[in-house]
C-alpha cells in the first residue's frame, strides 16, 4: 500500500530546438493553460504484484475496469480521461476511484488531446470534438472527416506548442502503394483544424506521438511491416517536415538500426525496438517524482505481437545521447509483466501512468516509499 499527497501540475515547457531541418514545432507562445484543479488529500493505492520494475521503483493500481484503454490525458478539471478501443470515453475522477463512462458507440477511438475545455478525439476516419460541461462531455461533431483507413487508421494526436495539431495516420495495408497521400504519414492541422499538409511520410503505422518538453519538438513511434520475418524493427523518429520514414521500400534492422532495402533519402532511426513488438504509446518525462537521471527520457510501451507470444508487453526507457536534433536513443527495459501496455502519461504527482489494454488496468509506477 502507498499513502501520498497529490498535487496538480499545469506547466508547459517551450524551448526552441536548433536543427538544420524544419521540425514540427513553433516559436509562438503557448496558449493560455487551462485552470488547475485543487490539490488532493492523501490517497492509498494497492500494489500491483504482476508488474516487475527497476530497483527502487514500485507499481500500484491507479484504476481498473477500463475496457481496452488506448489513450489518456488529464482534463482541465484535474480528472483523467481515457479512450477505449470499443469506442468509449471514460473518466477517472481520482486515483483509486471507480471509473465512469461518458461516451459510447464511437468508431474505434485511439487518441485524444485537450484544448482548454474542449476534448478532441481521434476515432476511425475522423476527429471529433467534445466540450466539458457540468462534469460530462457534450457535442461530438467532427472537426475533420474522411480520413483514410483500412488495415490501420488514424492513431494518436498531440497539440504542438503553437496550437497546431499532429495526427498519425496508418497505412491501409501491410505493403502497398497508397492511393491517398495522407495514408502512412504524420499530418499537421492548424488550430482551426484546416489541413496544413503531410509532415512525415513513409510511416507504416505512426501510433505514438509526443512533444519533447526540453526542445518543443515532436517524436513518433512507427510499427514495421508484418511480412519480413524477424525484421524489421519498430522505431523512433523525430518529426521533421518533409522527411521520409521509408515504408514500404526501406526498413531498419534490430538491434543495430541499420537501414535495408531501397533507402535513398530515408531518415535513420533514433532508436529501435524489437521487431513486431508494436512500440506504441510514448511520453517524455518532465515530472518531479523520478530522479534527475530520468528527466528528458522517453518511455515507450510495447503492446506486443499481434500473433501472440512473449515479445514486447513492457515499457522501454529511451535515454538520449548527443545534442537535440543530432542525438541517438539507447533503450532498456523499465517495467515488464503487462498483458498489453498501450497508453502512457505522467500522473499529477510526477509518477508514470500506464494503461494496460489487455486487462483494463491503469498502473502507476514511481519511486518505492
Amino acid at each position: 500500500m502507498r499513502d501520498r499527497t497529490w498535487a496538480v501540475i499545469a506547466a508547459v515547457v517551450l524551448v526552441a530546438c536548433a536543427s538544420s531541418h524544419p521540425q514540427a514545432t513553433a516559436s509562438a507562445p503557448p496558449p493560455t493553460p487551462s485552470p488547475a484543479a485543487s490539490p488532493r488529500g492523501p490517497i492509498t493505492l494497492a500494489g500491483d504484484p504482476s508488474i516487475h520494475v527497476m530497483p527502487g521503483f514500485a507499481a500500484w493500481v491507479y484504476a481498473s475496469g477500463l475496457p481496452q484503454p488506448t489513450a489518456m490525458a488529464f482534463g482541465p478539471d484535474g480528472r483523467l480521461y481515457v479512450t477505449g478501443a470499443d469506442g468509449s470515453i471514460w473518466v477517472v475522477p481520482a486515483p483509486g476511484a471507480a471509473v465512469s463512462r461518458l461516451v459510447s458507440g464511437l468508431p474505434t477511438a485511439l487518441g485524444l488531446a485537450w484544448r482548454d475545455q474542449d476534448l478532441f478525439v481521434s476515432v476511425r476516419g475522423s476527429i471529433r470534438v467534445y466540450h466539458l460541461q457540468d462534469g460530462g462531455l457534450a457535442g461530438g461533431s467532427a472537426v475533420v472527416s474522411g480520413l483514410p483507413n483500412g488495415r490501420h487508421q488514424n492513431d494518436n494526436l498531440i497539440r504542438l506548442p503553437n496550437g497546431d495539431f499532429l495526427l498519425g495516420i496508418g497505412s491501409t495495408c501491410d505493403v502497398c502503394s497508397e492511393a491517398d497521400p495522407r495514408s502512412a504519414t504524420v499530418v499537421r492541422f492548424h488550430a482551426d483544424w484546416s489541413f496544413a499538409g503531410v509532415v512525415l511520410r513513409g510511416a507504416r503505422n505512426p501510433y505514438g506521438l509526443a512533444v519533447r518538453p526540453a526542445t518543443g519538438t515532436a517524436y513518433v513511434t512507427i510499427n514495421g511491416q508484418d511480412n519480413l520475418g524477424s525484421q524489421p524493427a519498430d522505431h523512433l523518429l523525430q518529426v521533421v517536415d518533409g522527411e521520409d520514414a521509408g515504408w514500404p521500400r526501406c526498413w531498419p534492422s534490430f538491434p543495430d538500426g541499420g537501414l535495408h532495402g531501397s533507402c535513398a533519402g530515408v531518415a535513420p532511426p533514433l532508436a529501435v525496438f524489437a521487431p513486431h513488438s508494436s512500440a506504441n504509446g510514448m511520453v517524455f518525462y518532465d515530472g518531479g517524482s523520478l530522479a534527475a537521471e530520468y528527466q528528458d527520457n522517453a518511455f515507450v510501451t510495447e503492446w506486443g505481437a499481434n500473433a501472440g507470444g512473449s515479445v514486447g508487453r513492457r515499457v522501454i526507457r529511451v535515454v538520449f545521447t548527443g545534442s537535440p536534433g543530432h542525438d541517438q536513443g539507447v533503450t532498456g527495459d523499465f517495467a515488464t509483466g503487462f498483458v498489453h501496455p498501450l497508453p502512457i502519461a505522467i500522473a499529477q504527482n510526477g509518477d508514470l501512468l500506464i494503461g494496460d489494454y489487455g486487462n483494463g488496468t491503469l498502473v502507476e509506477i514511481g519511486p518505492a516509499s
